[in-house]
């Protein structure tokens, strides 16, 4: 099994595209976090990402469209459904395959993202149901070189840090946006990840027998890059310990990482601090299913920090029916625990359909108790389309 730092699941991969197809053209608007509020802003992880298509001389593109419908159906909230579109498009170059140098890639990505409706008005959730919705937005998504030196990988640029760090592959179908990166980061700095990425810096190394670490330098307050060396910045390390279980064995995969953002006076909020950790395992069950599960961990006990703990878990099965084995099923709890408020748990049921080969529709399922900390509960359904040309 691969180390995520070194092919990220997520790793997206260069653009060049018009995202006027799902009206991103349109008065575009910068999306920042409010540090006066508990609720996230989600990280973005299609479902399903293509393979990147071969040009030529080393050159790759990649293009992707997803869109979602979704709303509080039940419960606590405002009634109402919340639709948006975005779109990714990439375009990378290989210096190995071009025939320039060794070991060198330059990625560029474009995104367009168009919403109707705010997500975080009508549900109220500290845990966002939704991990594909922002405020509309256009923008370089990513703008990176990165180069590898043998075991070892330097990456700087413009750049989303939960592409690679504090990243669960088995929750990589749950809608939710705490599956996505812990409430504990996301909830408590101003970091570089959706829908705002920001200008970093960061490496790694194979160290062998399973075992790789990666650590990294994020400016704070993204996406303003005009004077984002005196902003502050997030600093960010994890270790992964992966044990291949073999043809019919399990396959482990342990990661434990912490982070650090200090932010100046011209920075927005305090600074904070925090651990995280993440197991998750796959397999091959008796039925010849495709099984994987997961537990995630998010810890945070600054005092300015609005989101203290975070726990979640969940179970992956692909090819729940026979004559149907690209579909997935996956049922996922997540708890975030915001500070003087009760905890908010949430259990969603997701069912990946692969209606064609490029074509996979979503319908999602969320029972929110305690919706933004206050006593209650709160039913959310959704329905996800992911086109690949």
């Amino acid at each position: 099994m691969q180390r995520r730092f070194l092919h990220p699941a997520v790793h997206l991969r260069l653009t060049a595209a018009l995202l006027c197809a799902v009206g991103a053209c349109a008065t575009p608007a910068l999306a920042q976090q409010d540090p006066t509020t508990t609720q996230q802003l989600a990280p973005f992880a299609a479902p399903v990402l293509p393979p990147p298509s071969a040009v030529t001389n080393g050159l790759s593109t990649t293009l992707h469209l997803d869109a979602e419908t979704l709303g509080v159906v039940g419960g606590d909230g405002q009634r109402g459904a919340v639709s948006l579109a975005a779109v990714q498009a990439a375009l990378g170059l290989d210096t190995t395959q071009a025939g320039w140098w060794q070991g060198g890639r330059f990625d560029l990505v474009l995104m367009g993202l168009r919403a109707n409706g705010n997500l975080q008005t009508r549900s109220g959730d500290v845990q966002l149901p939704s991990n594909l919705w922002a405020p509309n937005f256009l923008r370089v998504y990513q703008a990176t070189y990165k180069q590898d030196f043998g075991p070892a990988f330097v990456q700087v640029g413009i750049q989303d840090m939960n592409n690679t760090f504090d990243v669960t592959d088995v929750a990589g179908h749950l809608h939710n946006a705490s599956f996505g990166i812990s409430p504990t980061l996301t909830g408590n700095a101003n970091i570089a990840t959706f829908p705002n990425p920001g200008l970093g810096a960061f490496g790694g190394v194979d160290l062998g027998g399973g075992t790789s670490v990666q650590a990294g330098l994020w400016q704070a307050d993204p996406p303003g890059l005009q004077g984002a060396t005196r902003r502050g910045a997030l600093a960010i390390a994890e270790i992964d310990q992966t044990w291949d279980g073999g043809k019919d064995g399990i396959d482990t995969t342990l990661k434990f990482g912490t982070w650090h953002q200090h932010n100046t006076d011209a920075g927005r909020g305090a600074d904070g601090s925090g651990v995280y950790g993440i197991g998750q395992w796959t397999w091959l069950g008796a039925d010849k299913r495709h099984w994987g599960g997961f537990v995630q961990l998010g810890y945070s006990p600054s005092a300015p920090n609005q989101i203290r703990s975070y726990v979640g878990a969940g179970v992956r099965v692909q090819g729940v029916l026979p004559q149907r084995p690209a579909d997935t099923l996956t049922v996922g709890v997540a708890r975030a625990a915001p500070l003087g408020l009760q905890a908010e748990t949430v259990i969603e049921t997701v069912y990946s359909l692969q209606l064609a080969r490029h074509i996979y529709l979503q319908p999602d399922l969320q029972r929110v108790r305690n919706p933004g900390g206050l006593p209650g509960q709160q039913w959310v359904a959704g329905l996800r389309l992911h086109l690949e040309p």
